[in-house]
């Protein structure tokens, strides 16, 4: 650092005050000296080391005088002990005196809270990004979302001095009964807060605004930034100017509090001036206050917003009571990419970071997409009508629900009572179902896959494939099918809500009967054996023997024992069809010609294809069995057959290995009725899973396949709370930290997934340290733990290419294992790359690599600075 004058040489020796020791007190810097304070055990000798130390060559030592580098000026330095050692001060909430402090924060005040009504701030490093617009937006939606039988108001406050944007939106042509720099003046003046609030509470009561929501008119009080013109350019008092006082350094935050509480306000929320100004400081390093801090994407806000961070980081202890400040990303403009800036800005905090805290930061970046409708604030009532059904208004609408609009205490009380019974519900439904075994009869969730299913196949015997990856709820699907015998019996069970013509029991003609079925079908032989034994009673030539299904893998096994092609392998599963039923027929149209006879319609069900052909990967024999099944055989039922259907259940990655031309062609074939689980699919199984084993759980009006994703959200806050914390807590949103912990890059999880969680969060009840929900925050990043352990092991036996691979990254050393590394950390091949990306357990990014949460934990990988909210991003796209 250059040092041209004497305030260059005060930044440099208060730059290194952590090397002053118990040498030097403080110092005085003036214009031609700087005087240093002593310690009583200090020396001349040791301060002159010390200054030699931190200022180099601009020191010589002999003169006792400091050079400074433009000039040949200099200052001279003046040594005074210290009488009763160092002297502890209050150091006032501003940029030019935290900057040289390990903490930005007055020590007995963290823990503190107001003394009135919390206090909430919007900040902006540069203005014009939307800090005013998302205020407003934060009070429309406070307005809409509190109970309208008792509303409370808010107290909205224009503190942007230099430039103020409320106070013009909601100016009247009659001049404010009262100013915020009339606070400030009264403030400077007086003495006690209690005084201030009663000389002015009564002044607030003219300043209104109306904001009008679906259901009714809300009104808030405002206070302006001033009441005629010339306050506001021949000010008295200012922010900085109290920060500054004696005795009044962090006494505005407690007078709009406590002013706040008088008007009957709930919140005070205030719009503050932008930049590194030291009329917004006051309210910046008050530990008691919120802050959000609001940014546009351009790279001279994120740095500032960044520069800002690093001051108000420093001494926040980030647990989920502090009050850390979050972030705003404003006008993200559709196919712009935020991760790598969040991951930037949420870095900031990770050097204060522990691994048991790493969930605190995850939802403190909020991305408020850009619109151009709101761009232009023209009028209040106009920016209200604007922020309908934007994105942007919707985001803010999440932050006042889940941090600000506490759940109802009736239900909270509601679910205290029963429970550790619910608990034990869950798990033990949750237990049964997680291999997909049950034979008790109970109501299945209607997905998008199996109404498409039945829609495509409502008139028609179904001939499909029905892909999906293991745990997708492929087995369970088999097993439900197969409980109901008939066809048009499944199609009237799932028909809950009267879409599809209604079916009689003489419309019952299309059998349901295994050919083949995996290992967990051990669960449910009842159901096979019923299955069977409703397809004999009518009584066509060929029966079938209860264990068909062992028969026919016994049958491919010995098959497998000798090479075949594609059309050897398709007359191998004719005879696998026609031994089914006791080769009664000699081939596949007599069986059919009897079946049209008797207006009788078969459906074969496979499973369990992957215990067969375990090496689809590598045998270009299994591959050749796949293929003729799932393409050439099923094509040509489809075209010769009308009374004969098969439903293959089958794993994805098998059938790719397989088709290796045309994949895609024959993917969009059957994408319709593959079993896959979006985000918002996978929180309504939860929902559903719950409900099963808790009969009250569920009781909104709308049926749960129906429900839009706010009910579901809302319904899963019972289950799991609204943040693994208290809802007013810094601690992550709980459906959002779920779905990413069990997620992959290819923005899927399966069914097995969903169902492993509640078993293993239901182990045991735990210590209810929350009374509005089952499962505490311990339970669920336990289980969590054990699914991640979980699934590597399926996905090991599932695609036997990933086991080298996770055993390489597995055994590798601990310094190795972080996140994200490079290409050359494990020497991936880019075979290897490419199957983990391709089943979404890697993800490169500008030359980085990152694995998703379900495989990172048991694989023990840690976090790199910034790179939680990078995997986060990824996993929530």
């Amino acid at each position: 650092m250059l040092l041209y004058t004497w305030k260059d040489v005060e930044r440099k020796l208060l730059l290194n005050k952590d090397k002053w020791g118990t040498v030097i007190v403080d110092i005085e810097t003036y214009t031609d000296e700087v005087i240093v304070h002593l310690n009583e055990e200090g020396t001349e000798k040791d301060a002159d080391i010390l200054f030699a130390e931190i200022l180099d060559k601009n020191y010589e030592n002999e003169k006792h005088r400091i050079l400074l580098d433009l000039t040949d000026e200099y200052l001279n330095v003046t040594f005074e002990i210290e009488e009763g050692g160092e002297k502890k001060s209050v150091v006032a909430p501003l940029f030019k005196s935290v900057l040289y402090q390990k903490s930005a924060y007055y020590d007995a005040l963290i823990e503190k809270e107001l003394p009135g009504v919390p206090v909430i701030a919007f900040h902006s490093y540069k203005g014009g990004v939307g800090r005013t617009l998302s205020l407003l937006a934060f009070v429309k939606a406070w307005s809409s979302l509190k109970d309208m039988k008792n509303p409370k108001k808010l107290l909205v406050v224009d503190a942007d001095i230099e430039a103020p944007g409320i106070t013009w939106l909601t100016k009247s042509q009659e001049e404010a009964a009262f100013s915020f720099l009339d606070l400030l003046e009264i403030t400077q003046g007086k003495e006690n807060v209690d005084e201030i609030i009663e000389l002015i509470s009564d002044k607030m009561s003219e300043l209104s605004i109306k904001i009008e929501t679906e259901k009714t008119i809300v009104e808030h009080i405002v206070l302006p930034t001033y009441r005629y013109i010339e306050q506001l350019l021949d000010m008295y008092s200012s922010p900085e100017s109290l920060a500054i006082s004696y005795s009044k350094k962090y006494v505005l935050s407690e007078v709009l509090s406590k002013l706040g509480e008088k008007v009957n306000a709930e919140l005070v929320l205030v719009d503050l001036r932008a930049g590194l100004s030291e009329f917004s400081a006051p309210f910046l390093f008050d530990p008691r206050v919120k802050k959000y801090l609001v940014t546009s994407t351009s790279y001279q806000s994120v740095k500032g917003t960044e520069i800002l961070l690093n001051q108000l980081s420093k001494g926040l202890p980030l647990n989920e009571n502090s009050k850390i400040p979050e972030i705003l990303l404003t006008m993200v403009q559709e196919g712009v990419t935020t991760s790598d800036i969040i991951s930037e800005l949420v870095a900031v905090y990770d050097q204060y970071m522990t691994d048991d805290r790493v969930s605190i930061t995850d939802d403190i970046v909020t991305v408020l997409p850009f619109a151009s409708e709101l761009v232009h604030l023209e009028s209040l009532p106009k920016i209200m009508k604007n922020l309908n059904g934007r994105d942007f208004y919707k985001n803010i609408c999440e932050i006042v629900q889940n941090s600000y609009i506490a759940p109802s205490r009736v239900q909270m009380q509601h679910y205290k009572s029963s429970r550790e019974e619910n608990i034990k519900c869950i798990h033990d439904f949750a237990a049964n179902q997680i291999t997909a075994e049950g034979n008790g009869t109970f109501e299945v969730l209607m997905t998008d896959s199996i109404q498409n299913l039945i829609k495509k196949y409502k008139n028609s015997v179904p001939n499909t494939v029905i892909m999906g990856a293991k745990g997708s709820g492929k087995t369970f699907l088999y097993r439900e099918i197969l409980r109901d015998q008939y066809w048009e019996s499944f199609i009237k069970r799932m028909d809950k809500n009267g879409m599809h013509t209604a079916v009689s029991d003489a419309d019952m003609r299309t059998l349901i009967v295994p050919l083949l079925a995996s290992g967990n079908a051990g669960g449910f032989p009842k159901i096979i054996e019923n299955a069977i034994c409703n397809y004999n009673k009518y009584n066509l030539k060929g029966k079938i023997n209860n264990s068909v299904y062992v028969h026919s893998k016994d049958m491919l096994l010995e098959y497998m024992r000798n090479e075949h092609d594609i059309l050897e392998w398709k007359e191998i599963w004719k005879k696998v069809v026609l031994d089914a039923v006791n080769k009664a027929y000699q081939s596949i149209e007599e069986f059919e010609e009897e079946l049209n006879q008797k207006c009788i319609k078969v459906v074969y069900l496979i499973d369990g294809l992957e215990e067969i052909f375990q090496h689809t990967v590598s045998s270009q024999n299994e591959r050749n069995a796949i293929a003729a099944l799932c393409r050439d055989f099923i094509d040509e039922v489809k075209i010769s057959y009308h009374n004969l259907g098969f439903m293959i259940f089958l794993r994805k990655d098998m059938v790719r290995d397989s088709l290796t031309i045309n994949y895609e062609q024959f993917h969009s074939l059957y994408r319709s009725v593959e079993l896959q689980w979006s985000s918002t699919e996978a929180l309504r199984l939860a929902a559903w899973l719950t409900s099963q084993a808790v009969s009250d759980f569920y009781e909104e009006d709308v049926p749960l396949e129906m429900a839009p994703r706010d009910v579901i959200d809302q319904t899963l806050h019972k289950l799991w709370g609204v943040k693994l914390g208290k809802p007013t807590s810094n601690e992550a949103n709980s459906s959002r930290w779920i779905l990413a912990a069990l997620s992959d890059f290819n923005g899927q999880l399966q069914a097995r997934d969903i169902i492993r969680f509640l078993e293993k969060a239901t182990v045991n009840a735990g210590k209810p340290v929350y009374t509005d929900r089952y499962l505490m925050p311990t339970e669920i990043k336990k289980a969590v733990s054990e699914c991640s352990t979980d699934k590597i092991g399926e996905i090991r036996d599932e695609i036997k290419a990933l086991g080298p691979i996770f055993d390489k990254l597995e055994h590798a050393s601990a310094e190795d294992k972080i996140l994200p590394f490079s290409s050359d950390t494990f020497q991936l091949t880019q075979g290897e790359e490419k199957i983990m990306r391709q089943e979404g357990y890697l993800r490169i990014d500008n030359d980085r690599y990152y694995l998703p949460e379900i495989i990172r934990h048991a694989l023990k990988f840690k976090y790199g600075k910034g790179a939680r909210p990078k995997v986060l991003s990824l996993l929530l796209k």
